[in-house]
């Protein structure tokens, strides 16, 4: 009676095992996602990591349903489908910052300008003694320069340009502007 019992559960695991079928809605599902993903030309810049991860967890979804293992199957794919939904977040969140650090980066870069002509422009009304003003002026206007391809950059959404641009166009107005300080300095010395 016993081992009737027995070979019954056998072939009723074995019937049950047989009929289980692939999650065919979430593999696909998957998928779907995944090309999503990999199509998003900002996921391929700035998300690649996440994307490799989705790829991972769909390639192992299509390892273990070709094993026939349908439930790991099913995880790997809703692994997968969670993975590249956020490889696309990661992205948006990524330029969002960008973008964000970019307006600060232009901020700042808009006062510098400011400054920095002010206190050339003040240089040139005290006689700019110890300064070579037509190199200053020319240093300026290639900053300025700099400046507006910054600007540009950050028209078209390219804020990594914009942010880069903007650090330049800084550097030079602070090397611009230390030297007039410099300058003055010595100047106040020698009185």
């Amino acid at each position: 009676m016993k081992k009737k019992l027995i070979i019954t559960a056998i072939i009723a695991f074995a019937f049950f095992a047989s009929c289980a079928k692939p999650p065919v809605e979430e593999m696909n599902n998957a998928i779907a996602a995944v090309a999503r993903a990999e199509n998003d030309p900002d996921v391929m810049a700035y998300a690649v990591n996440s994307l490799a991860r989705a790829r991972e967890a769909l390639s192992n979804m299509q390892t273990e349903a070709d094993a026939k293992r349908y439930e790991q199957a099913k995880k790997f794919a809703l692994d997968a489908e969670n993975l590249a939904e956020r490889a696309i977040a990661d992205a948006k969140n990524f330029i969002g910052r960008q973008k964000d650090e970019a307006a600060s980066a232009l901020s700042l870069m808009k006062e510098a300008l400011v400054t920095t002509e002010d206190t050339l422009q003040n240089a040139h009304a005290s006689g700019g003694k110890g300064l070579d003003l037509p190199r200053l002026d020319n240093d300026f206007a290639s900053a300025r320069q700099t400046a507006g391809q910054a600007e540009m950059a950050n028209e078209e959404s390219r804020y990594g340009e914009a942010i880069e641009h903007s650090q330049n166009a800084r550097s030079a107005l602070s090397l611009i502007t230390s030297e007039i300080s410099q300058a003055a300095i010595s100047a106040n010395r020698k009185k």
